[in-house]
């Protein structure tokens, strides 16, 4: 979404309102990887030889590198 916005030739800040749902939704994204690897540790420290576990430790990874890459991308941060 923020990719989106960041290319689009639509200028945003002309609704009414949209700074607190865009701040919202801004702390959202950066948050989420970071909490989501967080779980996936807490799960695979109490099931260490669970393949599953791993796989998904794995995915939060690559989602908290994709957050950093996309946002360093943008130049918004």
């Amino acid at each position: 979404m923020f990719l989106i916005m960041r290319f689009s030739p639509f200028d945003i800040r002309v609704i009414p309102g949209i700074g607190p749902i865009m701040l919202v939704a801004l702390v959202v994204a950066v948050i989420s990887p970071v909490l989501a690897l967080g779980i996936a540790g807490v799960a695979l420290f109490r099931r260490p030889r669970a393949v599953p576990g791993w796989l998904i430790l794995g995915c939060a990874v690559a989602a908290c590198f994709a957050v950093g890459f996309i946002f360093a991308a943008t130049k918004w941060l």
